[in-house]
C-alpha cells in the first residue's frame, strides 16, 4: 500500500514540474516531487534494507537536481546549460562528501546510492555537452573546405559562451566520482573537448580556431614529452588527444596555405620532439608515432611553403620530393641514435618518399613521371639497404632475441610494395622510349644499306636516362641486401646506355656500336666465368637484346654490317673455345658458324658480287667448320655437332649456287672431296665413317648428274649407272666387312638401280635400241655369271629375271618376222623332249631350286 501511494504522490508531483509552476510560483515547481522522493527515502531508510536505501538515495539525487533545474529552465533559460553543469558539479562534490561507510545497524555505505545517482546526472550533462561540441567540431573543417578557399567565422551563438565551462563542469563531476584509475583518462578527453568547444564562445575566425587546437595539441604532447615514465593508459589518452587537436587544426587550417604551412610545421616539430626524447614501454610507441608524422610532414610543408610562396607545381613537386629526402636522413640519424624506433622510421620514410615520388600523376605541371617514381624507389632502396644492419642494432639495444617474424615480415611486405609499385610505375613510363632507342633509334626504320642515318640530339629523353640510372643505382642497393648487386641493376644499367646517346645526339656509329659492344661484353662474362645461377637468367637476355639492336643500327651501312658480323664471329669463337660448360660452348660453336656464314655471304654482296658468288665463301666456312670438327676429339660430342652444321653451311652453299649449274656441280665436287677427307681420321667409328662415306659419294654423284645435264646428256644410263656403281661398291665393301649380310641387302639397290632403269626403257620404249638391248642382256648374263661364281643370290635372280624378260621381249618383236608354222614346230619339239624327258627335267629343276636356294 505504501509503494502504491508513492507512486499514486510521484505522478501527481510530475505535473507542476512539467508545467513548471507550484503554488503560483516557478521555484517551487520541483519541490512536490522533491518531498515525495524524500518521502520514500525516509520509508526505506526506516523499514528497508541496504539494497532498498541505495535504490530510494539514488533517485533523490536526480529528483533534487531537478527541482534545482527546473526553475532556471523557468526563469533563466539562457544559462541552462552552464546551471545544468554546475548542479551536475555540486552533487557530485555532497557526494564526495558522504560518508563512504555508514554506523547504523552496521548496513552498507551512504554514498553507494546516491553516488550512483549523481553519476547519472554528471554523465547525462557531459554527454550532452560533449555531443554538443561535436558537432561543431566538424563544422568547423567543413567551412575550410575546399582547400585554400578561404572560410567564414563561426555561427554566433547565444549560449556559446556556455559551453566550454559547461563541459568543463560536467567533465570534472563525472572525474570526481569515477574511480581514480579512469580520472586521468578522462581529464585528458576532457581537457579536448573544452577545447574544441572553446571558439564557439564567439563567432571565431578560423586562425583562431587553428590557434586553439594547436596550443592545446602541443601542450597536451609536450606533457607526454616531460613525463615518459606516465602509466601507459594515461600516456597513450594525452598522446591521442594531441594528435587529434593537431590533427582538426591542420584541417581547419586548409583554409589558407599560411596555416597549412604553420600546422604542418607544428606537427613536425613536436613529432621529431618526441622522436628524440627516449623512453621506454608505451612512450616508444608514441615516439615511433611522432617520428613517422615528422616524416610525413616534410614534403608537405616544402610543396605548401612553394604554393604559399607563388611557386608553379612544378617547383612545389620538386622540393616536396627534395624535401622527402630529409625523411631518409631521419631514417639514417633513428639507425645510428634510436635503434629501437627504426621500424617507424622505414615506414615514414617509405611513406614520405612515395607519395611525392607519384605527385606528376595527379598534376605537378609537365614533370617527367618516371624520374619522380625512379627517384623515389631509390629512396625505398636506401631503407632497405639500412635494414639489415638496422635489425641487428635493434636487437643489440633490446638485448633480446631476434624480433618476431610477423614485424619483419610486414616490414618487408611494406618495402617490397612499395618498392616494385614505383618501379613498375617508373618502367611503365619509361618503356616507350627505351624500345624506341633500341628499334629505331634515328626516328624511323631506314632501309638496310640506306648509309649513314641523320643524328638529331633529342634532350627530351635524358630524364628517362637519368631515371634509369638511378633504377639502376636502386636495384644495386636493394641487391646487396642478398648480396646480388649487379642483377637487379644490369636490365636498367642497359637500357641507359642507349637513352643517353640519344639525348646528347652521339654520331653514328657511336650509339649502335655501343650497344653492340655492351651486349657482348655481357654475353662473354656470363659464358666464360662460373656460372652464377642469379645472374645468367638476366644477363643473357639483356645481352641478346642489346646484341640485336647493334646489329640493326650497324645496317646502315655495308663496313657497319661487316664490322657487326666481325664481333659476333669474335665473340662466338671466345666463347666456343674458352666457355667452360658444355652447352655453353655448344651455343658459342653454333653462334661462330652462324656469324661466319652471314659474313661470308654479306661480304660479296657488299662488293657488288650476285649472291651464286657467296656459294664458295660459305663453302669455305662450311669447310673449316668441318675441319674444325675433325681436330676435336671423338669422344667429345662437340664434333658430331659441328659435323651436321657443316653438313647444313654446305647445303645452303649449294642452295646459293643452283642457279648456275656449273658452280652448282663445283660445289658438290668440293663438298664430296672435303667430307671424303673428313672420314679418313684415325679413330672414327664405322658408323660414322659409312655416313660420311654416303655423304661424300652423294655429294659427287649430284655434282655428275649436274654437268650431265647441263651437258645436254640424255642417255639414261649417263644417269643410274654412276649411282649403282656407288651403291654395288659400297655393298660389296659392305660384304667384306658384315659377314652377316646377304646379298640382297648389300648388292640388290645396287643392281636395281643398274639394270632396272633400262629394262623399263627396253620394254616400254618405242625406239628399236638394239644396242641398249644387247648391253643389258650381256650385263644380266654378267650379273648371273658373277652372282653363280660368289654364290651370291641376288645377282643370280636378278640377272635371270632381266634376262627372261628380254628373251620374251625379243620373242614378241621377232613374231611376225618368221613364219607361224615354225613356232609351232619348235613348240610341238619342245613339248615331245620335254614329255621324253619329264622325270629328268623335274629332278633338274628340283636341285636348280635347292642350289638357288643355298645362295645368300
Amino acid at each position: 500500500g505504501h509503494v502504491a501511494a508513492l507512486v499514486g504522490a510521484s505522478a501527481c508531483a510530475v505535473v507542476p514540474l512539467v508545467s513548471g509552476r507550484a503554488g503560483g510560483s516557478p521555484l517551487l515547481a520541483g519541490v512536490p516531487l522533491l518531498l515525495v522522493a524524500l518521502t520514500g527515502f525516509g520509508a526505506a531508510w526506516l523499514v528497508g534494507g541496504p539494497a532498498l536505501r541505495a535504490v530510494a538515495a539514488g533517485l533523490l539525487v536526480p529528483v533534487l537536481a531537478a527541482a534545482l533545474l527546473r526553475p532556471v529552465a523557468e526563469l533563466r533559460p539562457s544559462v541552462l546549460l552552464l546551471a545544468a553543469a554546475t548542479v551536475a558539479l555540486g552533487m557530485a562534490a555532497a557526494v564526495r562528501l558522504l560518508p563512504a561507510v555508514a554506523a547504523v545497524d552496521g548496513g552498507g555505505g551512504w554514498r553507494t546510492g546516491p553516488r550512483a545517482g549523481a553519476l547519472f546526472v554528471t554523465a547525462g550533462t557531459a554527454q550532452v555537452t560533449v555531443l554538443i561540441t561535436i558537432g561543431l567540431a566538424p563544422a568547423a573543417v567543413g567551412r575550410s573546405l575546399p582547400p585554400w578557399g578561404g572560410a567564414g567565422t563561426g555561427p554566433d551563438l547565444r549560449w556559446g559562451w556556455q559551453l566550454a565551462p559547461a563541459v568543463a563542469l560536467a567533465i570534472g563531476a563525472t572525474v570526481l566520482l569515477l574511480p581514480r584509475g579512469a580520472r586521468a583518462v578522462l581529464a585528458t578527453a576532457g581537457a579536448v573537448a573544452v577545447l574544441f568547444a572553446v571558439p564557439a564562445g564567439w563567432s571565431a575566425s578560423w586562425p583562431q580556431v587553428v590557434a586553439v587546437d594547436l596550443v592545446g595539441g602541443v601542450a597536451l604532447l609536450l606533457a607526454v614529452l616531460a613525463r615518459p615514465s606516465t602509466p601507459p593508459v594515461a600516456l597513450r589518452t594525452r598522446a591521442l588527444g594531441g594528435a587529434v587537436l593537431l590533427g582538426h587544426g591542420l584541417l581547419v587550417a586548409l583554409a589558407s596555405p599560411t596555416g597549412a604551412l604553420v600546422a604542418l610545421v607544428v606537427l613536425a616539430v613536436v613529432g621529431l620532439a618526441l622522436a628524440v626524447r627516449r623512453g621506454v614501454g608505451a612512450y616508444r610507441e608514441v615516439a615511433g608515432t611522432g617520428l613517422v608524422v615528422g616524416q610525413l610532414a616534410l614534403p608537405g610543408i616544402a610543396a605548401v611553403a612553394m604554393f604559399a610562396a607563388g611557386g608553379p607545381p612544378w617547383w612545389q613537386a620538386r622540393l616536396a620530393l627534395a624535401a622527402a629526402g630529409l625523411s631518409l636522413v631521419a631514417a639514417l640519424a633513428a639507425r645510428r641514435h634510436r635503434a629501437e624506433l627504426m621500424g617507424y622510421a622505414v615506414t615514414g620514410a617509405v611513406a614520405a618518399v612515395t607519395v611525392p615520388g607519384l605527385a606528376p600523376l595527379v598534376g605537378a605541371g609537365d614533370e617527367p613521371l618516371v624520374l619522380y617514381a625512379a627517384l623515389a624507389a631509390l629512396g625505398v632502396a636506401f631503407v632497405v639497404h639500412l635494414l639489415p644492419s638496422a635489425s641487428v642494432s635493434d636487437q643489440a639495444a633490446r638485448g633480446a632475441r631476434p624480433a618476431a617474424d610477423g614485424r619483419g615480415s610486414a616490414r618487408s611486405a611494406l618495402l617490397l610494395v612499395a618498392g616494385a609499385t614505383l618501379a613498375v610505375v617508373a618502367v611503365l613510363a619509361a618503356l616507350p622510349t627505351v624500345l624506341t632507342a633500341l628499334g629505331s633509334p634515328y626516328g624511323g626504320w631506314n632501309p638496310v644499306w640506306s648509309g649513314v642515318p641523320t643524328v638529331v640530339a633529342d634532350p627530351s629523353v635524358l630524364p628517362v636516362g637519368f631515371a634509369l640510372v638511378v633504377l639502376a643505382v636502386a636495384g644495386a642497393l636493394a641487391g646487396r641486401r642478398v648480396g646480388l648487386p649487379v642483377p637487379p641493376a644490369l636490365p636498367f644499367v642497359a637500357a641507359a646506355l642507349p637513352v643517353l646517346l640519344i639525348a646528347i645526339g652521339a654520331p653514328w656509329p657511336v650509339l649502335p656500336a655501343a650497344v653492340l659492344l655492351a651486349g657482348l661484353a655481357a654475353l662473354l662474362f656470363t659464358a666464360l666465368t662460373e656460372a652464377r645461377p642469379a645472374l645468367t637468367p638476366v644477363a643473357v637476355p639483356v645481352g641478346a637484346v642489346l646484341v640485336a639492336s647493334g646489329v640493326l643500327g650497324l645496317l646502315a651501312t655495308r663496313a657497319g654490317t661487316l664490322a657487326a658480323e666481325g664481333a659476333l664471329l669474335v665473340a662466338a669463337v671466345a666463347v666456343a673455345t674458352g666457355a667452360r660448360r658444355f652447352e655453353v660452348r655448344v651455343a658459342g660453336c653454333l653462334a661462330a658458324v652462324g656469324a661466319a656464314s652471314a659474313l661470308a655471304v654479306t661480304a660479296p654482296l657488299a662488293a657488288g658480287l650476285p649472291v651464286r658468288a657467296a656459294a664458295y665463301p660459305l663453302l669455305a666456312v662450311a669447310g673449316l667448320v668441318l675441319a674444325a670438327a675433325a681436330v676435336t676429339p671423338a669422344r667429345v660430342r662437340l664434333g658430331r655437332v659441328l659435323d651436321a652444321t657443316a653438313q647444313a653451311v654446305a647445303l645452303v652453299a649449294a642452295v646459293l649456287a643452283v642457279e648456275v649449274a656449273r658452280h652448282l656441280a663445283t660445289v658438290c665436287v668440293l663438298w664430296g672431296v672435303a667430307v671424303a677427307l673428313r672420314l679418313l681420321r684415325r679413330g672414327e667409328p664405322a658408323g660414322r665413317r659409312w655416313a660420311f662415306a654416303g655423304i661424300a659419294a652423294g655429294s659427287e654423284l649430284l655434282g655428275a648428274w649436274v654437268l650431265l645435264a647441263a651437258g645436254g646428256v640424255t642417255v639414261l644410263e649417263a644417269y643410274t649407272l654412276p649411282a649403282a656403281a656407288l651403291a654395288v661398291g659400297a655393298g660389296l665393301l659392305a660384304l667384306r666387312t658384315q659377314p652377316g649380310l646377304t646379298s640382297w641387302s648389300a648388292l640388290g639397290p645396287g643392281l636395281v638401280a643398274a639394270l632396272l632403269p633400262s629394262l623399263v626403257s627396253v620394254l616400254a620404249g618405242a625406239d628399236p635400241q638394239p644396242w641398249r638391248r644387247l648391253l643389258l642382256g650381256a650385263a644380266a648374263t654378267g650379273a648371273v655369271l658373277a652372282g653363280a661364281t660368289r654364290r651370291w643370290q641376288a645377282p643370280v635372280l636378278l640377272g635371270g629375271g632381266v634376262l627372261t624378260l628380254l628373251a620374251l621381249h625379243e620373242m614378241a618383236r621377232g613374231w611376225d618376222l618368221l613364219p607361224r608354222w615354225i613356232y609351232l614346230g619348235v613348240g610341238g619339239l619342245a613339248l615331245v623332249g620335254l614329255a621324253a624327258t619329264y622325270e629328268r627335267r623335274r629332278r633338274d629343276l628340283a636341285r636348280l631350286r635347292a642350289a638357288v636356294g643355298r645362295l645368300s
